[in-house]
């Protein structure tokens, strides 16, 4: 039997919760389903008016993670005096990771409180 003699079906699956990933991983006799349940919830978090200098330093942190972050032009550019709106994007396991990362940081303490707190409640199953 080749590769091409066997029958797939590919479709795309969406995981709103960690539970949800669990028992889908589960479901296909998997290992380390909650290990891997971090990885598979994405959150994708808009704060808006950050100072330019704080998003490449977010952005440049949450690439080295392999998540993204998209920044205006004017701020990746580092124009002077650049405020930029800003999209964090990543799967739990790569926030949770720019979070270690960042937690020192005094200055962006509060930013990362702010993207930490939706992160931590956007994959949590509705009441």
């Amino acid at each position: 039997m080749t590769f091409g003699d066997v029958f797939m079906n590919a479709e795309r699956v969406f995981f709103r919760t960690i539970e949800e990933a669990i028992v889908a991983i589960d479901a296909i006799g998997a290992s380390n389903s909650q290990m891997m349940a971090t990885r598979s919830v994405y959150v994708n978090v808009l704060i808006r008016q950050v100072p330019g200098n704080f998003a490449r330093l977010l952005k440049r942190t949450y690439n080295e993670v392999g998540a993204e972050v998209a920044i205006s032009y004017e701020a990746y550019y580092e124009t002077e005096d650049a405020v930029t709106d800003m999209i964090v994007m990543g799967s739990l396991y790569q926030h949770r990771e720019a979070r270690r990362i960042l937690m020192d940081n005094q200055e962006l303490g509060p930013l990362i409180a702010e993207i930490g707190a939706v992160v931590d409640t956007a994959h949590q199953k509705p009441d």
